[in-house]
């Protein structure tokens, strides 16, 4: 995909119906008058014969607004030939059916075996089923393969259905048709798959939903482009950042036209970019850590043991050396202390080992409901209605799943009850490690705040000693994010809510009231909240009608 004048040479819209939106402002629809039913106001005055002119002008408006009657109406008159004709622009009344995401005319002409996979006679060649995937229609798609149209048919650019679903942003699209069994490889005529494709629209939901799929964000198109120089051409930051995490994400890798994602992003003058680009570029070339509160806390974006290896290491080769060897002989009066030091440290090992090893709450995968789901996806009446079927789906793990689970983006699996990834344990905290981990802050704060009152009391009695000023600032440090930690995982626990659900309550609808503020059904106060988040009392679940039950609820 190369870049010329801010346009891209070969850019395979789909349909290029106008400069506007394809379904706002087609070009080429005909003329037209109000029809009525019966034919009656397309006979010949005088000989009240069928004037079939007018109804080969009507079939493109009446197919296009989803009219079913006159639609076969005018078949009758004319024939099941008339949806082979082509308007001025080169497209049959099918693809207008499609675009429009008439599913009852569609199943129409299914029935009559009308020419489904009729490519339009323009430059794209695109076929109904590249025009049904322009606006998302999943249940229109589903009825065109269910009629056997291939789900990699292909227009005159070497666009798939799933490339153009990428192309306009329909993530629900694009998982439905992976879910079918849509080729991951299939590339259109200049090299772009559909990573390329939702990558360079900026489409950040999208690109992560195919990268947990399997496509590969280093692969190249024709032009030596990878996803990484298309998201910078986009200019949509998060899009960007997702795939700079990702491994062998260079932002200094050069195109066939010696173009890097920094040097496209400084052209395009995207700021944001540019200056987050500047910033890796700092990262990677300063000797010293930056200072960043979110790392502190949660750890270093990625699958990375750093983190881990981090905590075991101080703990084992400075920590425990300086304590035996620089305090324990001066300090030997404190028995009940060291006591106290003692058993919590083998607690806090003990629980630090259960919440590493421990399954978080990983939920099964390529469950037989995913496939269910999707079989049933063209008969809910909820896309009428403007609702999602599918958005509790995961297309990744192939589930469907519960409330209160995510998507884990650095272990790629779906989470019961997710928290969040902690780098410090090297695993997910979810619902049966949670109160492990809460169990290993408590032990860990309590051996920092040990360890700072041993360093307050030989700086005060004993000469300074460097080793335990240096060990003493660093613990003061992890000693305060620490007890941070500690006090928010117990108020959560306290009120039955994760941390993802604190985070981002504004996606969740289950979790706002009537008015959209915030509510939490699941906080049946302390005491029952404890009880279940140490696993005495089975979780409570919310059902489809609002209410709280013991049981699961899916969407199937």
């Amino acid at each position: 995909m190369v870049m010329v004048d801010n346009e891209t040479t070969g850019y395979s819209t789909i349909p290029l119906l106008s400069s506007d939106s394809p379904i706002k402002a087609p070009i080429g629809t005909p003329s037209h008058h109000e029809h009525d039913g019966k034919g009656d106001c397309c006979k010949n005055p005088g000989t009240g014969t069928v004037d079939q002119a007018k109804l080969l002008e009507d079939i493109f408006h009446v197919a296009k607004q989803g009219f079913l009657i006159p639609v076969q109406d005018i078949i009758d008159n004319l024939g099941i030939s008339v949806l082979s004709q082509f308007d001025k622009d080169g497209n049959t009344p099918i693809h207008w059916a499609a675009l429009g995401g008439h599913t009852h005319v569609l199943r129409y002409f299914v029935q009559i075996k009308a020419p489904l996979e009729i490519p339009a006679k323009n430059q794209l060649g695109a076929q109904p089923i590249h025009w049904a995937c322009v606006n998302g229609h999943v249940s229109a798609v589903d009825i065109l393969l269910q009629a056997g149209v291939s789900i990699d048919s292909v227009d005159n650019k070497g666009c798939t259905p799933l490339i153009i679903a990428a192309q306009y942003g329909k993530t629900m699209l694009a998982g439905f048709l992976m879910g079918k069994g849509a080729r991951l490889q299939v590339v259109d005529k200049e090299g772009d798959n559909a990573l390329h494709w939702a990558a360079f629209k900026g489409h950040c939901e999208l690109t992560r939903l195919l990268i947990y799929s399997g496509f590969n964000p280093k692969q190249k198109d024709n032009f030596g482009q990878c996803p990484l120089h298309l998201a910078a051409l986009s200019g949509d930051l998060m899009t960007v950042k997702l795939l700079c995490e990702q491994d062998g994400g260079d932002i200094d890798l050069e195109d066939h036209n010696n173009n890097t994602p920094v040097k496209l992003a400084k052209g395009r003058k995207y700021a944001e970019v540019t200056g987050y680009f500047d910033s890796l570029k700092n990262k990677r070339t300063s000797y010293l850590p930056a200072f960043d509160f979110k790392t502190i806390f949660f750890g270093p974006p990625g699958k990375t043991k750093g983190a881990f290896m981090f905590l075991i290491l101080a703990t084992c080769c400075y920590g425990y050396p300086a304590y035996l060897f620089k305090v324990l002989p001066y300090t030997m009066d404190f028995q009940y202390l060291h006591i106290l030091f003692v058993l919590n440290t083998a607690m806090m090992w003990y629980c630090l080992i259960k919440a590493h090893n421990l399954d978080p709450g990983f939920l099964p995968k390529n469950v037989d409901e995913y496939d269910q789901a999707l079989r049933q996806v063209a008969y809910y009446d909820e896309w009428k209605q403007g609702q999602n079927p599918l958005s509790r789906l995961c297309h990744t793990c192939r589930l469907v799943r519960p409330l209160r689970a995510k998507h884990c983006r650095v272990t790629n699996r779906c989470v019961k009850h997710f928290d969040h990834y902690c780098p410090y344990i090297y695993n997910v905290v979810g619902y049966k490690n949670r109160h492990y981990f809460l169990l290993f802050l408590y032990g860990m704060l309590v051996t920092l705040l040990t360890g700072d009152y041993f360093v307050w009391y030989m700086t005060k009695h004993f000469p300074l000693d460097i080793i335990l000023v240096v060990g003493g600032v660093i613990m003061g440090m992890f000693t305060f994010v620490t007890f941070g930690l500690s006090f928010f995982t117990t108020y959560q626990a306290l009120n039955n809510v994760t941390t993802n659900e604190r985070l981002n309550a504004n996606r969740y609808e289950y979790l706002k009231d009537g008015n959209g503020k915030f509510h939490n059904p699941f906080d049946q106060g302390v005491v029952k909240n404890m009880k279940e988040f140490f696993h005495l009392k089975q979780p409570m679940e919310l059902s489809s009608d609002g209410s709280i039950s013991s049981t699961q609820h899916s969407i199937v």
